[in-house]
């Protein structure tokens, strides 16, 4: 029965992926398939892949960051002021920078203060909205049009390898990322173990800011400026990514960083396939919604059976 169950975690984000394939394939016709299509899907899939990179880090210790829309929104904000006062060499410095001060504060809290992640990101979530009309003045900040050609595949694939090498080296192969499973599996006998949990909360949080933060970047790019909008149910999108790739819920030893790669192509067709149906942005996110509640539902049937076959 074990072993069944886990076949089936491996299984069904892939058979979900194909079924969507095969899905806007009947509903969309011949457009889907489209070269400028595929290379939407492909750079909206990117976007998520770099939130991904980070969340997981969180995810995988059963906690949440609620707040990183809303920092790829302030990160993008900051860094389209600096881009236009001192030039496009700063926009990844300040971007990561930012990023990964916004994930310390919010990695400090949790640990430190004991603030549900839940509570304490959601709180983050408002305050940096309601900062973005007062960087941005009530009004769009634009970009010089060279940042435009930063959103294309070919050159945010090459960041993508980079990103993934160093973040899966660091959750696959590295005490880091032993010590982040471990905490999702059982913090207090972690603790116990000798697993630095504050310090591996606080990193955790960090590393989300920061691609956040790049995310942001590019999110910048596509778009060519940024409002009070930019960012909007990012991390909802993100979320959806991970846990549509079979990462459980509530995180732990079986967490993996692969899962997020499926997810996140499930996510970027699922998007790409509804906008070409004509399904409106306001409907799209309501079934978006519904989703993440049903694949919370199923992680954690999967986890409780896992739990009982091991009891």
């Amino acid at each position: 029965m074990k072993t069944r169950k886990l076949s089936l975690e491996h299984i069904i984000p892939f058979a979900g992926l194909v079924c969507l394939l095969l899905l806007f394939t009947v509903l969309v016709g011949s457009k889907f398939w489209r070269p400028y299509n595929l290379r939407s899907i492909l750079n909206q899939t990117v976007l998520y892949m770099f939130g991904g990179l980070g969340l997981i880090f969180v995810i995988a210790q059963g906690s949440i960051d609620l707040s990183q829309g809303a920092v790829l929104a302030l990160t993008a904000t900051i860094s389209a002021i600096l881009v236009n006062k001192y030039g496009l060499w700063l926009i990844f410095p300040a971007a990561i920078l930012t990023g990964a001060l916004f994930g310390l504060l919010n990695g400090v809290i949790i640990s430190k203060l004991k603030v549900p992640s839940v509570t304490c990101t959601l709180a983050f979530s408002i305050a940096y909205r309601g900062l973005l009309p007062v960087f941005t003045r009530g009004g769009p900040i634009y970009v010089p049009f060279k940042l435009f050609d930063l959103y294309n595949f070919k050159n945010m694939f090459p960041v993508l390898v980079l990103l993934t090498l160093i973040f899966g080296y660091l959750f696959e192969y590295t005490k880091l990322g032993y010590y982040t499973k471990a905490v999702g599996e059982n913090e207090i006998k972690a603790r116990n173990s000798g697993v630095p949990v504050e310090r591996v909360k606080i990193i955790s949080y960090v590393l989300c800011g920061i691609m956040a933060g790049i995310a942001g970047v590019f999110t910048l790019s596509r778009v060519g400026g940024v409002d009070v909008s930019i960012g909007n149910f990012f991390e909802l999108e993100v979320m959806l990514a991970i846990f549509t790739g079979g990462v459980p819920v509530t995180g732990g030893m079986s967490t993996r960083i692969y899962r997020l790669f499926v997810g996140a192509l499930t996510i970027g067709v699922l998007v790409n396939g509804l906008t070409l149906y004509g399904v409106s942005a306001a409907l799209a996110e309501g079934l978006k919604g519904l989703m993440l509640i049903g694949l919370v539902f199923i992680t954690a049937r999967f986890t409780m059976g896992r739990e009982a076959a091991a009891a």
